[in-house]
Formats: structure tokens, C-alpha cells, sequence
């Protein structure tokens, strides 16, 4: 009989090298098939966002207007090559393969229409093969086909971005090829190196597994005579931390006892813990050892709501002893009571509340409390300090488990800080009564510069509504306003000084026309200074035209002030660049005069800065022109060079960037966004400076306010001055009172004037009818726009004008004038007889009130009153005329004529119950619409 030889199995070290191999394999060919499906999608996905970029980058350069006018006659003409070589400057992409320009013909058909390749061109109105992804981006939608597709040129895919014209209609189409044989070839490659990568794995895993289990079996071997080692330190362990357990503990005979292993780890356990807590008593006392800058040291455990006492602060007879375990809430709140002053108590137990301190502490470290606290009567400053316990990265589990608190004697420190409080807080009031007192100055200076230019503007205007007046008189009369205009515009800019240095000058940016301003320019400076040369500009800018016009005059007059008979004086104005739709102007102003010497030039922007002291007497200099012009310029953000010689002359070099305006001369018919008025009201300042800058971008100024309260304020002002919002921007969640109460409180304020919008980033269906009631014109959702708020607002302001109330007719009116000034009654007097009214004059506030009181009612219809007048300035005679006892002292419209034109001046008149604050001097046309306004039809 033939003897059969046995087939030795493999061992455990064989079959579990077999088992892993085969579960690496299956599972590195799953991962190579996932692996090879998910880069060829993201392969592709990356193609197609490249080509996308490329075509609308390429679709952005191209105008539309004259791509869609294109024929196959233009090809070669100036316009075709234009976009010829637009296109010529991406065929050398080195993903890229042919990039053209598509026309669409309607009916699902598509035509080339230009074709940068240079071998093979397609021709202009040859047919295009239709895809899914050209006929998407036909309707406005740049696309990539997700199939290949085949033409004479060879196997494709294509990207496809529109090319819109100045209507925002589609009119062409830039597409994209790139070869489908080459995208085939890059994922062969990818799947090749999948593959070699899978198997490589594979292998090395197993020689990795045969060399770890190598010597499995020795190691197999060793097991028993490691469990004996360990089995006979564990019973050494067992003497050492319980000597008198020793006799008890379980002998080990061999590793096979594993019950006896397992009582003695027990007992080894229960030693641990002795050994443990002989480890926690040393702790406490280096934790002692520590707590000198602090009197009282406590362990708390915030989950078991338990605390260890380190160190007492404080000793009664009932005291917690040192190691001593107490209940963490009930102590504090005893501790309060007893000892923290009743101002502090609140917030000390709030501090110590343990859902406080793990909200506190969940991203910081420690946090501090300083209170009050009263022992034995005498009271002293005390500070809690607390800080979060660590626990190891196996237990951190992101909650605060334990602290430790500290508590220190502050109260030397705390005295000096408060005592140096008080010292900063008296000179703070130091300064506020000086700023006070320097307010006030600036205030009667207003007053006083005010008062006769109201004189000569008001002549001035009566004088132009004289029919028989010559022309050349007229253009006198013309000028002497406009050089009064801007003089109220620089006693303004000078008043504001104390502004420029406390930072609060602010630079409009509203449309504004250069020419117009250029013009004004040569009226106020006359023959002696005229334009040399103006560049091609536009005519409308965005940016402070009154600002900026006070800057050319300031120097221009230098210029003449300075320049003899017969010498020159230039001024050059130039766009010198032009970039993201602002334009740089350098504007140059050249005189042959007396010239500075190089020495002087550095302190020449310094304010009361002169050269010749004698040029004071001279010339009428004051010294703070050039300072107020530097300023100026500055804020505008642009830059001021001055260059001279004495006896030669002095060249002035002001650059400055202003915003392009679409704005054109002959618009006009309706409300412009430079002419609109707009209040913004929001609480987070982010969307505040966003809705800000969107209008701006329009010419649209504005002003903020981050709450109700000061939104209503702010109009209770514009109205008090007849300067009404157009427009407010009103949020609709504000803290305190909503968007909606507000706008019913302005609504009751300032009447239906102004346009009403609500921004909001919430739905508002479901208010929207409680909203139209409140006053609101109309929803827009945040962000805000300023293209679609102008829009609506155009709409809702015609609107309003076609329903515009009904004014007051002024022809028969009986006006009570307090006004001491005789001049200014006359003029004043003079205006208001212009509509045919009656007027009455009061030579001060006490005969305005016994005037009105020896009338019946109704006699006045409106009191202008002037506010700075003797024996009863015109606020208390208005209070007086309020106080009376009859019909018309409560609804007279009291109108304040004054030249206090501060906002604090305007907040005294409504206080003092008057309807309308007009500065002086007072413009006629405003004047009537207020009185037109106030008084019952």
C-alpha cells in the first residue's frame, strides 16, 4: 500500500497573514475603484472650472454692443480684430485648445463668429454643433458640457460664458475647447497609478505582517512567564503599601492562577489609594506653601458642588478647618450675607454661580471679581479670582469640572485707583466746561458774522426780484450773492476749526459738477485769475465741491493777494489718470508775485504762520489759510506741494481723487440721488457703514444712528430746520422699540414726506400689513443695493408728489415780526410783503407777547421770532405766549429766525415750543415753504 504524505496546515501565524493579505487586497481594490471615480469627477470638475475661467474672463473683456453688431462684412475690420486679439491673448493657455466667439441664430442654432486660430479657422456664420451647455449659456449662463461631442476640428469638451451688451441682453457667446482625447488619456494615467499604488500596498502590508509576526510564537512563549513576574510584584507591592495585610495576601503559585491574580491587584488597588491620598496631603501643602498673596485658598469640584478648604480668610467661630470638605453654593451664599456689602451681594453670588463660571470659563482660563466686603465694621475692598483645573486629555471632555478659588485684600490699591479716578474724572470736567466755554465763543462769533450777512443777502435777493433792474446789474447783484454764499461757507469752515482738530470734519461725497464749480471759481477771484488750460474731463464727479472749492479760493486769492500789477497768475486743471471708475485731477495755481524763501516753506501750512509780520497790515492776512487748506486737502485724502522763490513767484500743486459720476449735463425732470437726504437707522454698525458706502457709490450722502430713540431726535431736528428726510433706511429689529413703532413716531412728527424703507433680513409677509399702516413705503431685503433703493424711491416719491397736501395760501397772511435789528425788519419785512402778506413788527420779546395777547385769536396767523433779543429773548417769549390761556396760543406756528445755528440751538427752540428753527440768513424760498407748511389752509 502506498504511503500518503500528510499536507502540514499552516500555522496561526500563516492563516492570519493569509486572512490580512486577502482583506487588504479586497479592500485596496474597493478604494482604488472609489478612488478612480472620484478623481475622474473631481479631474473634470477641475477642467471645467478652469475653463470657465478662462471663457469668462475672456467674455468680461469684450463688449457686447459691438460683438453683437458684428456681420461676416466686418471680418478684418477694426472693431472684429479688437476682439480678435482679445481673444489671440488666451490661445496660448496651455490647457487650452481653440477659444471663439459663438452668435446665436435662433431656433436651437448657433454660428462662429470670431476665430482667433491661426491654421484652421472656423468661418464666420459657419454652424456650430449644438449642446445642452451652449444653448444654456445663450440664455445668460456660463456652462461646460458634461459629454464630449465630435466636429471636423476633432472630439471636444467645451466651456461657454455670454457676452452681454450695455442692455444686459445676451449678445454672443465665448466658448472654450479643450480635448476630450487628452482628459481620456489624463485619467488612463490616473487609473494606471491607482492600480500600481494598490498593489505596492498590498505587497509591502504582508511583508510588513510577516515580519511583525515573525516571532509571534517566541513571544506566545514568554506570556506565562511575564504573567508569573508580575504575579510576584504585585504580592511585593502588597507588603510594601499594607505590611500588616502581608500574611493575607494571595500567593501566586503559576501563571495558570489567574484568581490569585486577580485578588492581589485587588489588594494592590486598596494600597494604591492609601498612597494616593498620602500624595494628596503633600499637594495641599505645597498649595499652602503657595497661597501667600492670597488669605483665602479653596478647592472647588463644580459637579459634585463640593469645595476644599487650602487656606481660611476668614475666622469665626464656626470656622472651616484647613483640609476640611464643605457644600460650595450654601458656604458662598453664607459667606454674602454675612460679609459682602448689599450693593456688591447681587453680583459677588452671581460671579460664584457655577452655570456663571462654566459659561466664563469655557474658553478662558481664570476671571476676577472685585466687591466690598464689612468685618467687625470696618470696610475694605476685596478681589475673587478664579481659575479653571485641567484635567488630562483622556478626561477633558470641553466642561469645566473643577476650580480654584482665591481671595486677596485689595482694598490699598483699589483706593489709589479710585482716588487717581476721581483725579482724571476733575480734569475731564476741566475740559468740558473749557470745550464748553469754547462752544460758546464760537456761538456768538456765528451770531455776530451771521447777522450782517443776513442784511446783505437779503438785500441782495430783494434787489434781483426787481423787474427793472439792467442786465449788468443784475450780473453784479448775481456775483455779490455767490461771493456771499461761499463767505458763509468759509466762516462756516473757519468756526469749524476746533472740529479739523478733534477729527470731526467730515468730507462729503456727493455728484457735484467741475465745470460749474470752475466757474464760480473765476467769478470769486475776477480777471486777475483765469483758467489756463482745462483737459478733457467729464462733467460730473462725485466727491466735496464746496470743500474743494474753498481750497482753490483760499490759494487763488493768495495767488493775487501777493502778485503785483502786470504779473501773472495761472491756474491749470488736469485728469492725470483715471482708474476703478475715480478720476485723479491735479489742479496747478502759478504766480509771478513776491515769493517765499526756502527757509519759510517748511512752517508755511502752520496756523498763524507769516513770514513778513508786516504783510498782516499789508495785505490782510490772517495766517490761517494755508493751515486750514492742508487740513482740508487732507482729509481729502489728497496731497498738497508747494514750490517757491522769493521775488520770483510760488507754484501750488493739489492733487485730489474724486469718484466718477454716470450723472450727465442734461438730466434732469426729477430728484437726483446728490439732492436726496437720507437717514440710516440700524444697530449693528457693519451693516450701518455697508449701507453707508452702497449709497455713496451713487453720490448719495447720508447720516447714522444707531437706535430709535436717536432716529426720532434726528428728525425732530431736520423738521425743526424745514430740512425733512428724503429717505430713511430704518432696520427693522432695533433694540428697544422696532422699526415699526419708530416709523409711527416719525410719521407723527414729520407728517408723510418723507419715504419710508424697511431693511430687514428676516420674511416679512407676515407684518407687511401692519407695516403699511405704521408708514412704511416699502420692503428691501438686506444686503442693501443702492441701484433697487433709488429705483423704489423714485417710484414712491412720485407717488407722494402726486398726493401732496394741500398748502396754505400766503396772499392776505398777518405775520407777527420780533425782530430788535431795524435793518433786518425792514428787509424781513420787505421779503414777506413779496407775497402779499401783512406784517407787524415787535421790537423785542416782551412786546411780541403783549402784541399777541392785545389781539383776539386767530388774528396772527404765524409769529416769526427772532432769538437773541432784549428785555425777552424770543425763547422765553415764546414759552410765555404757550403759557397763555386761549385757542391760538397752543397752534400758532412759531417760526425762530436766528443765527444760532448749532444742533444745541435747535433742541432750545422745540424745547421752548417753537415749530421751525431757520438760520440766518434766511433764504426767501424756504421761508415761504415753511409758512406755506405750518400755517392752516
Amino acid at each position: 500500500m502506498k504511503k500518503v504524505k500528510k499536507v502540514k496546515k499552516p500555522g496561526f501565524a500563516g492563516r492570519f497573514i493569509i486572512i490580512i493579505s486577502v482583506l487588504l487586497l479586497a479592500a485596496n481594490t474597493v478604494l482604488g475603484v472609489v478612488l478612480a471615480t472620484h478623481s475622474r469627477t473631481a479631474l473634470k470638475t477641475l477642467i471645467d472650472n478652469r475653463m470657465l475661467d478662462i471663457s469668462n474672463s475672456a467674455a468680461d473683456m469684450i463688449d457686447g454692443d459691438v460683438l453683437e453688431s458684428l456681420t461676416k462684412d466686418d471680418v478684418g475690420t477694426e472693431p472684429y480684430q479688437e476682439i480678435n486679439d482679445t481673444l489671440a491673448v488666451f490661445q496660448e493657455n496651455i490647457d487650452l485648445r481653440y477659444i471663439y466667439c459663438i452668435i446665436d441664430l435662433g431656433n436651437g442654432e448657433f454660428a462662429f463668429s470670431v476665430d482667433p486660430t491661426i491654421d484652421d479657422p472656423g468661418e464666420f456664420g459657419e454652424p456650430i454643433v449644438y449642446t445642452d451647455a451652449l444653448y444654456t449659456a445663450s440664455l445668460g449662463e456660463p456652462a461646460v458640457d458634461k459629454e464630449p461631442y465630435t466636429d471636423r476640428w476633432g472630439r471636444f469638451y467645451s466651456a461657454y460664458s455670454p457676452v452681454f451688451d450695455s442692455k444686459g441682453e445676451v449678445a454672443g457667446i465665448v466658448a472654450v475647447d479643450f480635448s476630450a482625447d487628452w482628459y481620456d488619456a489624463q485619467i488612463a494615467d490616473m487609473t494606471r497609478v491607482i492600480v500600481i499604488s494598490s498593489i505596492a500596498s498590498v505587497l509591502i502590508g504582508v511583508i510588513l505582517i510577516f515580519v511583525a509576526t515573525a516571532g509571534m510564537r517566541r513571544e506566545i512563549k514568554l506570556i506565562n512567564k511575564d504573567i508569573s513576574e508580575v504575579a510576584k510584584d504585585i504580592n511585593e507591592l502588597n507588603k510594601e503599601i499594607n505590611p500588616d495585610a502581608a500574611d493575607e495576601s494571595t500567593q501566586i503559585e503559576s501563571a495558570n492562577d489567574i484568581h490569585g491574580i486577580r485578588e492581589s491587584i485587588h489588594k494592590a488597588k486598596e494600597g494604591l489609594q492609601l498612597y494616593s491620598q498620602n500624595l494628596h496631603s503633600q499637594a495641599n501643602s505645597m498649595i499652602s506653601a503657595l497661597s501667600v498673596n492670597y488669605r483665602g485658598v479653596y478647592y472647588v469640584d463644580l459637579d459634585r458642588d463640593e469645595g476644599v478648604c487650602y487656606r481660611l480668610h476668614v475666622v469665626e467661630d464656626n470656622s472651616l478647618q484647613q483640609g476640611e470638605r464643605f457644600p460650595y453654593s450654601e458656604i458662598i451664599r453664607r459667606y454674602a450675607n454675612a460679609y459682602v456689602i448689599e450693593e456688591y451681594r447681587e453680583e459677588f453670588l452671581r460671579f460664584f454661580d457655577i452655570k456663571t463660571i462654566r459659561k466664563g470659563l469655557k474658553n478662558e482660563q481664570g476671571d476676577a471679581f472685585r466687591y466690598m466686603i464689612r468685618i467687625n465694621g470696618k470696610e475694605s475692598y476685596e478681589m475673587a479670582r478664579i481659575a479653571k483645573i485641567n484635567l488630562s486629555d483622556e478626561q477633558d471632555d470641553g466642561k469645566v469640572h473643577a476650580i480654584s478659588v482665591g481671595f486677596a485684600d485689595v482694598d490699598a490699591e483699589t483706593r489709589r485707583a479710585l482716588t487717581q479716578r476721581q483725579e482724571l474724572s476733575d480734569a475731564l470736567s476741566v475740559a468740558e466746561v473749557a470745550n464748553k466755554a469754547k462752544t460758546v465763543f464760537l456761538s456768538n462769533m456765528s451770531h455776530e458774522i451771521r447777522t450782517p450777512m443776513n442784511a446783505i443777502i437779503g438785500l441782495d435777493k430783494i434787489a434781483l426780484s426787481d423787474p427793472d433792474i439792467s442786465d449788468g446789474t443784475r450780473e453784479y447783484l448775481e456775483k455779490i450773492g455767490a461771493s456771499a454764499d461761499h463767505l458763509l461757507k468759509i466762516i462756516n469752515d473757519i468756526l469749524d476749526m476746533s472740529r479739523i482738530e478733534a477729527g470731526r470734519m467730515v468730507i462729503r461725497q456727493e455728484v457735484f459738477s467741475l465745470h460749474s464749480l470752475l466757474e464760480q471759481v473765476n467769478i470769486m477771484i475776477g480777471d486777475q485769475c483765469r483758467e489756463k488750460g482745462v483737459g478733457e474731463t467729464d462733467d460730473f464727479y462725485i466727491g466735496d465741491d464746496m470743500k474743494l472749492k474753498q481750497v482753490l479760493i483760499n490759494i487763488l486769492s493768495n495767488s493775487v493777494k501777493f502778485t503785483s500789477t502786470g504779473d501773472d497768475v495761472t491756474f491749470t486743471v488736469e485728469r492725470i489718470s483715471r482708474y476703478e471708475n475715480n478720476s485723479v485731477f491735479r489742479f496747478v495755481m502759478k504766480d509771478t508775485g513776491i515769493g517765499m524763501s526756502k527757509d519759510f516753506l517748511p512752517r508755511l501750512f502752520e496756523p498763524f504762520s507769516q513770514e513778513d509780520v508786516s504783510a498782516k497790515s499789508k495785505y490782510g492776512s490772517t495766517g490761517l489759510g494755508m493751515s486750514i487748506t492742508k487740513n482740508i486737502v487732507e482729509l481729502m485724502n489728497g496731497e498738497i506741494q508747494v514750490e517757491s522763490e522769493k521775488d520770483i513767484g510760488t507754484t501750488f500743486t493739489v492733487t485730489v481723487t474724486f469718484g466718477d459720476s454716470k450723472q450727465k449735463i442734461d438730466e434732469g425732470g426729477e430728484i437726483s440721488p446728490q439732492e436726496l437726504n437720507v437717514l440710516i437707522v440700524d444697530d449693528d454698525s457693519v451693516d450701518c457703514e455697508y449701507a453707508a458706502m452702497e449709497l455713496e457709490k451713487a453720490g448719495i450722502t447720508s447720516d447714522i444712528v444707531r437706535s430709535g430713540d436717536e432716529a426720532v431726535e434726528m428728525v425732530k431736528l431736520k423738521n425743526a430746520r424745514r430740512e425733512l428726510y428724503n429717505l430713511i433706511l430704518m432696520d427693522w429689529k432695533l433694540p428697544g422699540a422696532d422699526g415699526l413703532e419708530i416709523t409711527r413716531q416719525i410719521r407723527s412728527i414729520a407728517g408723510n414726506d418723507s419715504v419710508i424703507v424697511m431693511l430687514t433680513s428676516f420674511s416679512w409677509e407676515d407684518v407687511i400689513d401692519d407695516a403699511m399702516k405704521a408708514g412704511v413705503d416699502f420692503f428691501i431685503a438686506k444686503p442693501l443695493q443702492a441701484t433697487t433703493v433709488f429705483q423704489q424711491f423714485r417710484q414712491a416719491y412720485a407717488l407722494k408728489s402726486k398726493t401732496a397736501k394741500v398748502k396754505a395760501s400766503l396772499n392776505g397772511r398777518r405775520i407777527l415780526l420780533a425782530e430788535d435789528m431795524e435793518v433786518n425788519a425792514e428787509i424781513m419785512s420787505m421779503i414777506l410783503q413779496m407775497r402779499q402778506m401783512e406784517v407787524d413788527r415787535a421790537e423785542n420779546g416782551k412786546i411780541a407777547v403783549d402784541m399777541f395777547a392785545s389781539h383776539p385769536d386767530g388774528y396772527y396767523d404765524a409769529i416769526l421770532m427772532d432769538v437773541r433779543m432784549p428785555v425777552m429773548d424770543g425763547l422765553e417769549a415764546t414759552r410765555a405766549i404757550r403759557a397763555m390761556d386761549r385757542i391760538d396760543a397752543k397752534t400758532i406756528p412759531v417760526i425762530a429766525l436766528t443765527a444760532n445755528a448749532f444742533d444745541e440751538d435747535v433742541q432750545r427752540s422745540l424745547q421752548a415750543g417753537l415749530n421751525a428753527h431757520l438760520s440766518k440768513p434766511v433764504e426767501p424760498d424756504n421761508l415761504f415753504e415753511t409758512l406755506e407748511s405750518l400755517i392752516k389752509p
